[in-house]
């Protein structure tokens, strides 16, 4: 059945929320690996499916998303990301009736072989290192009403550069609500609060003579003290609409505006058709506000914005009782290689 709507509805609540983020903020925060894209479907669609996305993928992008699911949900992902970097995902899920959902999900990102450089040896040590970034994160969703889902994220992180680590914790919080126009829905989600993180360790120490010092006395270690730095925290506000929804043919369109504390504001748009709930077929397209021209609102067509346009598919296996998803998206991007996530998923 097809509805008659206007495109209008979606364009005019994501400008009704549009805010500019402070230009003297852009590239002072840390922990950047919170904001990779997890999961291949919302990663096909640009992360712009928030009034839509449900089951364990809803972990990442709307805790709210979570109290849909109904039964056990297990999904394994893994990113080939830009520059060598890789990450795997693993997360689950349990629907306990009245006490809501719980999930658990973690991640960890490998940034690949850096080879370790100094002053006087510019051209590398022979060391090379493996920095590696990890999250886990402890979620809850329940349904308030037949028409709103509220959802919390308890994400603990860690980072490891050599003998130098990050520790620290942030706090997601989402909702879905459907409207009473028949498959519209909207999600609202605040992302990444949390205090501020520090590295520390003994891989800054430098040893080195001090001027005043005797001869065949030991050198002097100084421990460098770390600034400590932000988490990339924002507020997204994201509409869905199913336009044709029938047996054999579900087709919908989703637009999020994502309000970035410490970078560029995003616009991001999505489509996903599906056939008889089997095969279904995704892309999408994200834009970043211009913040440099001062201009609240304007574009810069995406010419060098990391992400701009994404795509993907998905399938569906019935296993009897029990279904497999088998999700692939592709990102590409100007600077580097495309980067790809695989997922499977398995509903019990």
């Amino acid at each position: 059945m097809m509805r008659t709507t206007n495109c209008c509805v979606l364009a005019g609540a994501l400008i009704a929320v549009a805010a500019r983020a402070e230009v003297s903020n852009i590239g002072t925060a840390g922990a950047n690996e919170l904001r990779i894209p997890v999961g291949a479907r919302s990663s096909a669609l640009s992360g712009s499916n928030l009034g839509d996305v449900a089951g364990v993928e809803a972990i990442f992008w709307n805790p709210g998303g979570l109290a849909d699911m109904e039964g056990t949900q297990a999904a394994f992902g893994s990113l080939k990301y830009w520059a060598d970097m890789k990450m795997v995902q693993f997360s689950a899920a349990h629907s306990f009736e009245d006490k809501g959902t719980f999930g658990i999900a973690a991640r960890m990102l490998n940034l690949g072989d850096l080879i370790v450089t100094t002053e006087s040896m510019g051209d590398g040590t022979g060391e090379v290192i493996q920095p590696k970034y990890s999250t886990v994160s402890f979620s809850w969703a329940r349904r308030m009403t037949d028409r709103v889902s509220l959802g919390a994220n308890l994400n603990l992180l860690s980072e490891k550069i050599k003998d130098m680590s990050a520790t620290g914790y942030s706090l997601d919080f989402g909702v879905q609500v459907a409207t009473p126009m028949e498959g519209l829905n909207f999600g609202v989600v605040l992302k990444n609060f949390g205090p501020r993180m520090a590295f520390d360790g003994y891989g800054g120490e430098q040893h080195f003579d001090g001027p005043d010092n005797e001869p065949g006395s030991g050198s002097v270690v100084a421990k460098p003290i770390f600034q400590p730095f932000e988490l990339p925290s924002s507020f997204q506000f994201g509409v869905s609409y199913a336009a044709i929804e029938d047996p054999a043919n579900h087709l919908s369109f989703f637009g999020t505006f994502q309000s970035n504390h410490y970078s560029s504001d995003e616009y991001r748009f999505g489509t996903e058709y599906s056939f008889m709930n089997q095969v279904y077929a995704r892309a999408g397209y994200t834009l970043a506000a211009n913040l440099d021209s001062g201009s609240p609102g304007t574009f810069n067509g995406g010419q060098d914005y990391l992400y701009s346009w994404s795509t993907g598919l998905g399938f569906k296996l019935d296993l009897g009782e029990n279904n497999m998803f088998i999700d692939w998206s592709y990102n590409p991007n100007e600077h580097f290689d495309a980067s790809q996530w695989y997922t499977i998923r398995f509903d019990f």
